[in-house]
């Protein structure tokens, strides 16, 4: 019995990663399949009708082909407009008209308020449905009082990397950039840290993207709204999409 569930579990994910490899085959114009070892896969979102999408720029550092995955069985190759080292940002674009996400304008994040994230976490494993976890705000800051980003403790993966954090009006209010290292941390202070996640916020977002025509759109900020995590996901999910990036 434990040899059988071993084995449909090393095959179920053997074929996860092929999956991954062909949906990008297919969007490719080239036919050799790419090397999953220098492969970066995380998520991303549209921030405009005309294939704008904002990811981490660590998920595209030096990395040659990038994709954007719209189903699949269906990617785009994404071009490079502009990019932040410093803030973990990189502006993609594809030749598609597409749904998208507004974000949200206000200067503030306030700590308390629901937020949720919507991504592709552990996608060799997990498979490309879109996740959604629900959390809170924790801080209006980031690591070390970082007045860029903010503290959160929806849970996040590797591939979350890049993606939007909603607020409960449906606007996003930052992307996801880092979590915290539970094990190295725990060396460190005997304690093992939980759901300690950050996002750079949307108003440092809106800097980065200044003087990109047409975008983005925004919208104010409606903290204390319910959070309406089921309508949320129904109607972004679309606009949140895989990033595929190789050598």
């Amino acid at each position: 019995m434990l040899l059988s569930f071993r084995f449909t579990f090393f095959l179920f994910l053997a074929l996860s990663i092929n999956l991954i490899l062909s949906v990008v085959a297919v969007a490719s114009s080239h036919s050799e399949k790419l090397n999953s070892e220098n492969q970066s896969i995380a998520s991303g979102f549209f921030i405009n009708d005309s294939g704008f999408i904002i990811t981490s720029f660590h998920v595209i550092n030096n990395k040659k082909k990038i994709f954007a995955l719209l189903s699949k069985t269906k990617g785009y190759p994404a071009k490079v407009i502009k990019t932040d080292p410093e803030l973990d940002l990189a502006l993609l674009k594809i030749n598609a008209i597409t749904p998208f996400v507004y974000l949200s304008h206000s200067n503030g994040v306030p700590a308390g308020m629901d937020v949720v994230t919507i991504g592709y976490p552990q996608v060799s494993l997990l498979g490309l449905n879109p996740k959604i976890t629900r959390g809170i705000v924790n801080s209006d800051s980031g690591i070390k009082d970082d007045k860029n980003s903010f503290q959160f403790s929806a849970e996040v993966q590797k591939g979350n990397s890049g993606g939007p954090l909603i607020a409960p009006g449906g606007t996003v209010v930052g992307v996801v950039q880092s979590k915290l290292d539970a094990l190295k941390l725990s060396e460190e202070t005997n304690d093992l840290t939980q759901n300690v996640n950050f996002a750079t916020k949307s108003s440092v977002l809106l800097e980065f993207l200044r003087g990109v025509s047409n975008i983005p759109s925004t919208q104010p900020l409606e903290a204390e709204q319910p959070m309406r995590a089921i309508r949320i996901y129904d109607q972004l999910q679309a606009s949140i999409i895989p990033i595929v990036a190789s050598d």
